[in-house]
């Protein structure tokens, strides 16, 4: 994953600072600003395309909006060691992934809270104009699918996805700062062989510093054609 230095806008005109991401002790990824989409996954059975999720130009009902302190990835394999006669470590596997995901969401929108717990949406109608959310004290998570999406420099963009519930809460301040949902989903195995996944595009330069043996047969290849 290439680190991008400098500040740059993206499009919605939301300014990104220093570096794409940091790692610090806690097996944190801080991500910097970029689009944030949590989208329903009833009855999923694959991986929706990019443009279900994010729509035409990051225009998407699934777009939850701004986010206050970035995107902050946190991983936590569980593994087991395995040693020989001898007692040296000779192998180690991972038994378990745990990953779960923190940002503070700004817009204010009941369904997202609800979508963050098992909270039933009563909507409004013309003869009662209030929206309502009711937290019920038992019932199944609902299931989400998160999608940040990082805009480079270039305009390549890095995406994260991955499947979860809300199950370790969230937190609100009335407080005398801009208020903010503050979520916490945990990564569920909801599709076979899938956690979660980051995705990066490349432009040219980038492919050809990366993968320059690849480059150097695609202009073999080219010159005896």
């Amino acid at each position: 994953m290439n680190i991008n230095k400098g500040t740059n806008v993206l499009p919605n005109g939301q300014t990104y600072g220093n570096g794409l991401a940091n790692v610090n002790g806690n097996n944190e990824i801080i991500l910097g600003g970029g689009a944030f989409y949590i989208m329903p996954v009833d009855g999923l059975t694959s991986l929706p395309s990019n443009e279900e999720i994010e729509g035409v130009d990051g225009n998407s009902r699934y777009n939850v909006g701004w986010c206050e302190s970035g995107f902050k990835i946190n991983y936590k394999p569980k593994t087991t060691e395995v040693y020989n006669q001898y007692d040296q470590l000779v192998k180690t596997f991972i038994t378990r992934e745990e990953l779960t995901i923190k940002t503070g969401i700004l817009s204010w929108n009941l369904d997202n809270i609800a979508l963050l717990s098992n909270a039933q949406v009563i909507p409004a109608t013309s003869s009662n104009m209030t929206n309502t959310v009711v937290f019920t004290g038992s019932g199944e998570l609902k299931s989400v699918l998160v999608r940040f999406v990082y805009t480079k420099g270039n305009g390549k963009k890095i995406r994260f996805t991955m499947i979860g519930q809300g199950g370790t809460g969230f937190g609100m301040d009335f407080g005398d700062k801009a208020t903010s949902v503050n979520a916490e989903i945990k990564g569920i195995q909801y599709l076979d062989n899938f956690l979660a996944s980051f995705e990066e595009e490349l432009s040219q330069e980038e492919f050809n510093a990366l993968y320059p043996s690849q480059t150097q047969q695609q202009q073999s290849k080219t010159q005896a054609e």
